[in-house]
């Protein structure tokens, strides 16, 4: 079946590399939502594990592809929508999500993991190579950004292994990534308002080069506030931990309006 290029459509091929993700998995008891199972690759090797599969396919070919394959599979059910719709309410226990992801949804596809956590447990993920190295970011490193700070507010974030590209049909520019993102319960410092505390993290990685003064007018002058919260006021923002925009953000919160 010819892929679809409107869809991002790559498949791993690499059996290699199928039975590493596979292997790496714990999901003996577990339902799992299937982002994107194509002609079912994975599905296969899912479901052996799993206690149950949902398999929520964008393309009405590959629909029906496995709709008529797992039609007399009880444990397995295939639903034909876009993943960025899909309903997690339906769940009344948490769900693990996997899947190989087109790179055009990534960032969104985060986002509406993010706002769905409360229904999710874990999250295993193949992603493009550079976008996994930004949501895993470590402070203090060229790919630590806003988007590192975002994802790992709500929960533990871990590259697990590379993939070369030519492990995948077509092959693609660039390698992937197999991702691990585990949603925190509570998570480990806790932001009196999240709004205002990723509005102040975005607005300073866009001046990312800046020293914190700078990238961000409200500390311009108020060096000895920075020092009190343990931020050294030459820091650029890439040089301070979630915890320090989190303090920084509940700290603000706090001033009285001018």
């Amino acid at each position: 079946m010819k892929l679809s290029k409107s869809f991002g459509q790559i498949f791993l091929h690499d059996k290699k590399y199928v039975h590493k993700i596979i292997d790496s998995l714990n999901v003996e008891g577990e339902v799992v939502v299937e982002i994107g199972p194509g002609s079912g690759i994975m599905t296969a090797q899912l479901i052996k594990k799993a206690k149950k599969l949902l398999c929520v396919e964008y393309d009405p070919r590959f629909y029906k592809l496995l709709s008529q394959r797992y039609q007399k599979y009880p444990d397995i059910k295939i639903i034909q929508s876009d993943i960025l719709k899909f309903s997690f309410s339906r769940f009344r226990k948490k769900v693990i999500v996997f899947g190989n992801i087109p790179y055009h949804i990534s960032n969104r596809l985060m986002h509406y993991l993010v706002e769905n956590r409360k229904k999710i447990k874990k999250v295993h993920l193949t992603l493009q190579k550079e976008f996994a190295e930004k949501l895993s970011a470590c402070v203090s490193t060229k790919t630590f950004s806003f988007l590192s700070c975002y994802l790992q507010y709500y929960a533990r974030v871990r590259k697990v292994f590379d993939i070369p590209a030519g492990a995948f049909l077509p092959k693609p520019k660039v390698d992937s990534s197999f991702v691990e993102i585990d949603f925190y319960e509570i998570p480990p410092c806790v932001a009196k308002d999240e709004d205002f505390l990723f509005t102040l993290v975005r607005k300073a990685f866009m001046n990312r080069r800046k020293k914190i003064t700078n990238s961000l007018s409200e500390f311009k002058d108020k060096r000895d506030f920075l020092i009190s919260l343990g931020i050294n006021p030459e820091s650029r923002p890439q040089d301070l931990c979630l915890s320090d925009f989190v303090a920084l953000a509940n700290k603000l919160l706090e001033l009285p309006p001018k």
